[in-house]
């Protein structure tokens, strides 16, 4: 059992297994911190780069976008909130490339070409993690969109709860209560001195649409 553990520690210190490791223990951390509403998750919605092709992406025209955005996009990696793809890439990765390493790698334990092979095996992995986690949320991405939006002018002037240590103009949630397991919300503040914190209670004053977010003021004691 012990010999077994030390050959698992050793492979996943190998590159280019380490690199997935690394991204693992990164979205382990990042889902921790967001479960203890130490920060909120970002979406990745590209639907309109490129134009809408019946609700999906353009991606037969990718020269107006970045190579980042433009990558994504043509490995249908949008849609869902990005550390959901950074999640199924890093851990469809991580097996791939374990099993790389515990197989062929072992055949080539030093010199230049240990990286050379270690660096072609990478490059095939990560495409390979994209493409698979693309299939895996393209019914995810296409259900989303075929429920109906609520109605987010029906919530200003409601009450929620802060859920994040803060909330600023770029980052905060808060949760809503509506009589189940209530609605987690993107909320932004305009205030310079940062006075809302967790477990404060604030008013939804406005919906910003492009940003899908919520502007709030904190409930005024009376």
């Amino acid at each position: 059992m012990q010999e077994a553990f030390l050959v698992f520690i050793t492979n996943i210190s190998l590159y280019p297994t380490i690199i997935f490791t690394g991204l693992v223990m990164f979205v382990t951390l990042y889902w921790v911190v967001s479960l203890l509403g130490l920060a909120d998750m970002d979406s990745v919605d590209l639907g309109d780069v490129g134009g809408d092709v019946g609700g999906e992406a353009d991606v037969s025209n990718l020269s107006s976008t970045g190579f980042f955005t433009g990558l994504m996009l043509k490995f249908g990696l949008y849609g869902v909130p990005l550390i959901i793809i950074l999640s199924l890439i890093s851990l469809i990765g991580w097996l791939l490339s374990y099993l790389y390493t515990s197989f062929l790698h072992q055949n080539v334990d030093s010199g230049i070409l240990y990286y050379v092979f270690g660096t072609g095996a990478l490059v095939f992995v990560l495409v390979i993690s994209m493409w698979l986690t693309g299939l895996i949320i393209s019914p995810i991405r296409k259900n989303i969109a075929k429920i109906p939006k609520r109605n987010a002018s029906s919530n200003i002037s409601k009450i929620a709860v802060v859920r994040t240590l803060s909330v600023t103009d770029k980052h905060g949630e808060a949760v809503l209560n509506d009589g189940g397991a209530g609605l987690i919300l993107k909320i932004r503040s305009d205030m310079s001195d940062n006075q809302l914190k967790q477990g404060d209670k604030v008013v939804l004053v406005a919906y910003l649409d492009d940003a899908n977010t919520y502007r709030v003021t904190p409930v005024e004691d009376k």
